[in-house]
């Protein structure tokens, strides 16, 4: 079932990473509240979510890297992803990434095919 937590802090990663369902992949949604690209991003990342069956089998996380440095720097580290933002990250059930990218590159279409591989 899909769900979607704001990421304030350390605590919140972990508890979303350690408590989300195990068939659920994740996705994590870096932006920044001074970023006009990241505002576009935030936008349709809203609209492709809203229109996602309530079933999917998807956590997403966002966090705003402004209020949230500490935690944008541990995920970067994490999966060894240079830090950017706007950002998403796609992991497995496993944990792995499965694809990261940023700015315009962030798009309906990519994350609808993600959904489906």
């Amino acid at each position: 079932m899909k769900s979607l937590v704001q990421l304030k802090d350390i605590k919140d990663y972990a508890d979303l990473l350690n408590n989300q369902p195990k068939e659920n992949e994740l996705l994590l949604l870096k932006i920044s509240s001074r970023c006009t690209v990241s505002f576009v991003v935030q936008q349709i990342f809203d609209r492709w979510f809203r229109g996602l069956d309530k079933n999917v089998l998807l956590s997403c996380g966002v966090l705003d890297v402004i209020t949230a440095r500490e935690l944008s720097n541990q995920i970067a580290k994490d999966f060894n992803i240079k830090h950017e933002s706007p950002q998403a990250i796609w992991l497995t059930t496993e944990k792995k990434v499965k694809w990261a990218d940023s700015h315009h590159r962030i798009t309906i279409e990519k994350l609808q095919s993600l959904l489906l591989s």
